[in-house]
């Protein structure tokens, strides 16, 4: 949500640097950030599912009803925490959802990953592999943008 808005502040002042198309312009940023806020809500998505991974990664011999307290403690929206339950038993694959992340959700998405990879204290190799995944994602659009 945050980049959402982000995005349309950033429209809205840039219109607002020519008054004479500024409604014009407005519509449009309006209809551009409905836009933008619907794949920002289908990427939250796809964000949730990746953390499956990496609570898996971390939490292999737990319960849910053990693992969900700790996510709850980490701050995550009851929306993650119950696309979290509802994938856990059966994820989609990490490599399929990494190539579904947009650029402006992969830093994000990173450190997000690492917040929960944290929350034990120790980061398992299982964990370290899921995080290093969205490392080569991210590196793949830093290497694209130049």
């Amino acid at each position: 949500m945050i980049y959402a808005l982000g995005y349309a502040a950033c429209k809205f002042y840039e219109a607002k640097q020519n008054p004479l198309t500024l409604k014009a312009t407005l519509i449009d940023v309006q209809a551009e950030s409905e836009k933008y806020l619907e794949a920002a809500i289908s990427q939250e998505k796809i964000m949730d599912q990746i953390l499956v991974h990496v609570v898996l990664a971390g939490n292999p011999d737990k319960s849910w009803e053990d693992i969900l307290p700790e996510l709850q403690a980490a701050n995550l929206s009851p929306a993650s925490i119950e696309a979290i339950a509802a994938h856990i038993k059966s994820p989609p694959s990490l490599e399929r959802l990494l190539e579904q992340i947009n650029s402006d959700f992969a830093v994000p998405l990173l450190a997000q990953c690492e917040k929960i990879a944290n929350l034990d204290g120790v980061i398992t190799p299982e964990e370290s592999n899921v995080i290093e995944a969205i490392n080569q994602k991210l590196n793949h659009y830093l290497v694209t943008i130049q």
